[in-house]
C-alpha cells in the first residue's frame, strides 16, 4: 500500500527508504528536502513538544527514534537500536508534521492538532493521496484550505500515556472522533480537552522526568565515584623484565582499597602515541555508550603517562567525541573538559 508521504505511515516509509543515508548521517541538509523541509513534531522524554527535520529521526517498529547529540536528551539513549555510532538514539512520541497552514491567530497547524473549521471540530491529518490536510469527520474528510477560517483549539496529546514512548499506537489519539459517536464526547468537551494540551502535552499518569543528570567531570574522584560505578583506567602490556607478567596500569588516583568493578582501556604506547590513544578512547566510548545504564569513571592518567602541560590540549583532543556527542555516562577528569571547551571556543585545526 502506498501512503501519503505526509502521513504518519508515509513518513515511516520514507525513513525505511532512506534508512542507509540516515544511519550514516550523510548530508542531513539534503535529507530535509525529502519532506520538503517541513518540521516533524515530537514529544521529548522531558515531556514537552520539540521538533526535528527528516534525517534526524527514524522508527523502531512504530516508535519514533530521535538521532541526537543534544545534551538534554543523550541520557535517554536506548542501547540495542543500532551499533557503531556515538549518536544517541532516543525514543520519542511522534506528534505530527507541519501542514504549512496557519489558523486565524497565525498559529502553525500540525497534524495531530485539534481545530475547528466549517462547523466541525476534529484532528488534522493527511488522508489518502491528497496533499491537502483535512479533519477526520463522520465517515468523511473535511479538507482544509488557506482561505477558510481555521481555529486551533489544542492538540490530541491530552491525557496521553507515557507508555507511548515504548509502544506507539496512533489510533489511541483519535479520541476527538468520539463526538460523532452516539453518547460520545460533545464538541465542547473535545475543545476543552484539546485546550489542555495546546502548548504542551499532558499525561494521564504521573510523569515527572528527572531533568538533572550526574556531573560529567571531577576535580577529585571521590566527588563522583558511587557504589555500582565502573572505575576505568588505561592499561598496557607488561614490561619485558616483569617476571610476574603484570601489565602496567596508568592511573593516578585509584582509591585505596577499591573493591568495585573495573574496566581496563587497552593502550599500546608506541611512537604513534596519539593515534594509539585515539583508537583506545574511541573503543572505550563505544563500549560505554552501548551500556547507558552503567556509569564509567575514568581515572586521571596525567602523572602516570607523564603528560606535560604543553601536551594537555593535544591529549584532551583525543576525547573530542565524548564532548561532541555528549556521552553522559562517562565521567572524566576536569582538565580534559577544560581543554576541550577552550578549543571549542577558539576553534581547532
Amino acid at each position: 500500500m502506498e501512503f501519503n508521504k505526509f502521513s504518519y505511515r508515509g513518513i515511516q516509509d520514507l525513513c525505511r527508504i532512506h534508512h542507509r543515508d540516515i544511519y550514516l548521517s550523510l548530508d542531513r541538509e539534503k535529507l530535509k528536502t525529502v519532506l520538503e523541509n517541513r518540521r516533524v513534531r515530537f514529544i521529548s522524554p522531558l515531556g514537552y513538544f520539540d521538533y526535528a527535520y527528516f534525517g534526524e529521526f527514524t522508527f523502531e517498529g512504530d516508535v519514533m527514534i530521535l538521532w541526537t547529540k543534544k545534551s538534554e536528551y543523550t541520557r535517554f539513549h536506548k542501547s540495542g537500536l543500532d551499533s557503531h555510532t556515538l549518536w544517541s538514539l532516543v525514543p520519542v512520541i511522534y506528534a505530527g508534521v507541519d501542514t504549512r497552514l496557519r489558523d486565524d491567530q497565525k498559529q502553525e497547524i500540525f497534524t495531530g492538532d485539534v481545530v475547528s473549521c466549517k462547523g466541525y471540530t476534529s484532528f488534522v491529518r493527511y488522508f489518502g493521496k491528497s496533499t491537502v490536510p483535512g479533519l477526520a469527520g463522520d465517515n468523511c474528510e473535511i479538507l482544509l484550505d488557506k482561505t477558510g477560517s481555521i481555529h486551533k483549539e489544542g492538540t490530541v496529546f491530552s491525557g496521553i500515556s507515557q507508555s507511548l514512548f515504548k509502544e506507539y499506537h496512533i489510533e489511541s489519539l483519535y479520541w476527538p472522533r468520539a463526538q460523532f459517536v452516539p453518547f460520545g464526547l460533545s464538541r465542547d468537551e473535545v475543545i476543552d480537552k484539546a485546550a489542555q494540551a495546546k502548548k504542551q502535552p499532558t499525561f494521564s499518569d504521573d510523569f515527572n522526568p528527572q531533568r538533572r543528570g550526574r556531573k560529567l567531570v571531577y576535580q577529585d574522584i571521590s566527588e563522583v565515584l558511587k557504589e555500582g560505578d565502573i572505575l576505568c583506567y588505561f592499561a598496557g602490556e607488561p614490561d619485558e623484565e616483569d617476571v610476574d607478567n603484570t601489565r602496567n596500569v596508568y592511573a593516578d588516583n585509584i582509591p585505596d582499597n577499591y573493591m568495585g568493578e573495573e574496566y581496563a582501556i587497552e593502550l599500546v604506547v608506541t611512537e604513534h602515541y596519539y593515534d594509539s590513544m585515539a583508537y583506545s578512547v574511541g573503543q572505550f566510548l563505544q563500549y560505554a555508550h552501548e551500556r547507558p545504564d552503567k556509569t564509567f569513571i575514568l581515572c586521571d592518567f596525567k602523572g602516570a603517562l607523564a603528560i606535560r602541560e604543553y601536551e594537555e590540549q593535544r591529549t584532551a583532543l583525543q576525547f573530542h567525541e565524548w564532548y561532541e556527542y555528549n556521552i553522559p555516562n562517562v565521567i572524566l577528569p576536569f582538565w580534559i573538559f577544560n581543554n576541550l571547551s577552550g578549543l571549542d571556543m577558539i576553534g581547532r585545526d
